[in-house]
């Protein structure tokens, strides 16, 4: 462990590395060794995207502590670029997912800027309006969305739908790694900071307004390169599934059910979120929103950290008692503390953390 210590930045933990490449080497391997339906492939496949779009939410929703419910803005954006894209140039389906992630980013930027100056419930309902508001936009503009008919997008062969199992790993894997640099870089501890108390923050030199823009359009990238990689597997996408309420709801229930605020707090959330949706849907059809919220409320009032924290309660069952940071994904705070029974984890200072 020491010699793999020896090869990765200070930030990086072994453990975790190591932990990292056996669960993405397990992942690569499962379709080359086992006979995947068709079902199970997909969703696998979708499961792989939604954890890259729930931990790019959990930037700005679990490090700054701002809720948003918009993300379906960005999602939407990227997906209908990347469409039009794909149907009007030459460009590789990857690179049209880059463009429009690009172009999401941008807008996040756009209508992020003014609305980050808000703060705790302000943001959430500024948020929820530039959802809708985009929505709206959308399906009237059928020139370039198609309107409530939507867009199709030529079915893709057999070959390439087993290809996007490796395309969505690839793309969690860069998003999680991007989440792990982000918590223990400089810009995480600034995005702490500002969460903890913007105001102190500003104080020591923490600039809420530029920190918070950047997560933003880095969110903004990811969850719209995951509305292309979306348009892509379908081949079928129209404005009220793809800028809809539901879609932004969607991204934080993930991060609540998870643990808001940690890695693998997302990534379960996910992975939960994808099997419930597809179970619910087909059992309950017209009941599974309902069912959803009765969930959120659940976990918010018995659990506050989600799943993260029930896995290290039960760690602290068996004799195995984390630091604060390892039972929140790298997120020390009450919550975490609680879970473990230990002490809050020290933080290190903005000067601590300079290159």
């Amino acid at each position: 462990m020491r010699r793999l210590a020896s090869w990765l930045p200070e930030w990086a933990s072994p453990w975790a590395a190591a932990g990292f490449v056996v669960v993405l080497v397990a992942l690569y391997a499962l379709p080359l060794v086992v006979v995947l339906d068709p079902y199970t492939h997909g969703i696998l496949t979708q499961t792989f995207m939604f954890v890259a779009a729930a931990l790019a939410w959990n930037w700005l929703g679990g490090y700054v502590g701002q809720i948003s419910f918009g993300h379906a803005a960005m999602f939407g954006v990227g997906g209908f670029v990347t469409a039009r894209l794909l149907l009007s140039t030459d460009l590789p389906f990857f690179a049209a997912w880059v463009v429009g992630g690009l172009v999401a980013g941008v807008y996040g930027l756009l209508w992020g800027h003014p609305t980050l100056r808000l703060r705790g419930p302000y943001f959430a309902i500024a948020t929820i309006g530039v959802g809708e508001a985009t929505r709206l936009v959308a399906t009237f503009w059928s020139s370039f969305t198609g309107g409530s008919s939507g867009i199709s997008l030529p079915i893709p062969s057999g070959d390439f739908k087993q290809a996007l199992y490796w395309y969505a790993l690839y793309f969690m894997a860069a998003v999680v790694l991007l989440s792990y640099y982000l918590r223990k870089s400089r810009i995480g501890l600034g995005l702490l900071a500002i969460k903890g108390d913007v105001d102190a923050a500003g104080d020591v030199g923490v600039s809420a307004t530029f920190y918070q823009d950047v997560v933003l359009v880095l969110s903004g990238i990811v969850v719209g390169i995951s509305g292309g990689f979306y348009a892509s597997f379908f081949s079928f996408i129209e404005p009220s599934d793809m800028f809809g309420f539901e879609r932004s709801i969607s991204l934080v229930l993930m991060g609540v059910i998870g643990g808001i605020g940690t890695i693998l707090g997302a990534a379960l959330g996910a992975v939960v979120y994808v099997i419930l949706q597809e179970n619910l849907i087909a059992s309950y059809p017209d009941l599974y929103l309902g069912l959803y919220g009765l969930l959120l409320v659940a976990v918010i009032l018995f659990e506050p950290l989600g799943l993260s924290g029930l896995l290290m309660r039960g760690a602290r069952l068996v004799g195995y008692r984390p630091g604060a940071g390892v039972a929140a994904g790298g997120i020390g705070g009450a919550a975490a503390t609680e879970a473990t029974g230990g002490a809050p984890e020290e933080e290190p200072t903005l000067e601590e953390a300079r290159p």
